[in-house]
């Protein structure tokens, strides 16, 4: 099971995305927060392997999260999951270590679509023994459903 926290500072979107996430096979979501104070706290206790991360929150931006996480070494991934369609912030997130990017509002299709194509992705990664040229290309190529 890929266990899946769900930050968003609205917590009837935050409970609408643990709903949706929690209907895709493999996986779990294992908690909402609503703030980047909350979800720090969430991270340490909950250990999840994915995060879906809203880039408006009400005490620091998510990407500035996603980013002192990435500095700290916290083994968690993220997928953007936020308004913001400017592409700076697009860019910001790509560089900052986001999986995805998703806009709001989206579809449950497109978002299962995504979580399928990130847990694909990691079963590649954790069966890969080798990164020759062709495992490389095939990681980067599964990240996204296209």
């Amino acid at each position: 099971m890929i266990r899946t926290l769900v930050v968003d500072d609205d917590f009837r979107v935050a409970g609408i995305h643990a709903a949706r996430v929690a209907r895709v096979d493999g996986f779990e979501c294992v908690g909402q927060v609503y703030s980047a104070a909350a979800a720090r706290e969430a991270i340490a206790r909950l250990n999840p392997d994915l995060l879906l991360l809203d880039v408006h929150l009400p005490d620091e931006d998510g990407l500035s999260l996603l980013r002192s996480l990435q500095a700290a070494g916290t083994p968690v991934d993220c997928m953007i999951i936020t308004a913001a369609q400017d592409l700076a912030t697009v860019k910001s997130a790509m560089s900052s270590g986001a999986v995805y990017y998703l806009v709001k509002p989206f579809s449950f299709d497109r978002l299962r679509t995504q979580l399928e194509a990130y847990q694909k992705w990691r079963q590649e990664l954790e069966s890969a023994s080798t990164a020759n040229q062709a495992t490389i290309d095939s990681l980067y190529n599964a990240r996204t459903a296209g």
